[in-house]
């Protein structure tokens, strides 16, 4: 009865440390899924870059099954973005596929930590912006997401349902790029939606995104600044007037504009002093020693 035991009891042990994974298992995951991310954008064919792209989808699923795969770095993946929740409550893995017709498909992985089931879950991002009609109004979720890049994400702590400001990129298309901001939050059963009326141009107009578009061979600033609680971004214009309303054409004008958290909603305000927002870099006084006078 004691070996029966015994043995059940290491049985339960290594199933316990099989599901948390261990550094060395995920390695040998990230050196394979190196591989593949390096074919993805440099495959020579669409074809090929499809291939490497399936699989590396298989694999990064397999390894984010093991818990202790959420505070692996995954640094070795360079191509791939790693966006953190300021929070810590998940993280999305996104990267680009680019088309033989140079236009560009998104992919995201959200991996979370979900509170009810005590483990941590992933949902799967499909970009579906080709079809997505008056993006800056839509209701969108993980099954109809208006694919970019994300670099950076906005959080402020607030009671309710929690709502994350994604600010990301997208290289479009031959002739322009755009910026975006939008709204994610998780709703309901294992859920994510986007979008809602949350960015305020006046009292009677509100977006559920935030899309700029300009010309591809110029380049702007979209930032958020923690502290001041705004995200700073260059005010665009067309190139010449006769081009007004053909977005491809916009270009920085040489000021600024901002979204302003205040009371759960981002209020636009234009033409906005960025002086104080620019941090100075703080030199430290030599240590005694290490330099001769």
């Amino acid at each position: 009865m004691k070996k029966i035991h015994l043995i059940f009891f290491l049985f339960i042990s290594f199933s316990s440390y099989s599901q948390k994974g261990n550094n060395k298992l995920i390695a040998e995951y990230e050196d394979t899924l190196k591989v593949m991310a390096h074919e993805i954008m440099n495959a020579e064919s669409e074809k090929q870059r499809r291939a490497a792209n399936e699989a590396f989808i298989t694999n990064l699923t397999e390894v984010l099954q093991y818990e202790r795969s959420f505070i692996f770095p995954f640094d070795s993946l360079v191509t791939i973005a790693r966006i953190k929740a300021p929070d810590n409550s998940f993280r999305i893995f996104n990267w680009l596929l680019r088309k033989d017709n140079d236009t560009y498909e998104y992919y995201g992985i959200v991996h979370y930590h979900n509170k009810k089931r005590k483990r941590y879950d992933l949902i799967t991002l499909n970009d579906n912006s080709m079809n997505i009609r008056n993006p800056e109004q839509a209701d969108l979720d993980a099954k109809n997401w208006y694919g970019s890049l994300i670099y950076d994400v906005a959080y402020i702590k607030r009671s309710g349902i929690k709502k994350y400001i994604l600010l990301s990129y997208d290289l479009n298309d031959s002739y322009s790029r755009k910026k975006i901001l939008d709204v994610m939050y998780f709703s309901g059963k294992n859920k994510i939606k986007f979008g809602l009326p949350i960015f305020k141009k006046s009292m009677n107009q509100s977006q559920k995104r935030v899309i700029f578009q300009y010309d591809s061979r110029t380049s702007i600033s979209v930032k958020y600044h923690k502290e001041e609680k705004q995200i700073v971004f260059d005010h665009l214009v067309p190139s010449r007037k006769d081009l007004e309303g053909l977005h491809e054409y916009y270009i920085p004008e040489g000021t600024f504009n901002a979204y302003k958290y205040r009371n759960g909603k981002w209020w636009l305000e234009e033409d906005v002093d960025i002086r104080n927002t620019q941090k100075t870099r703080k030199i430290k006084a030599p240590e005694r020693g290490l330099i001769r006078r």
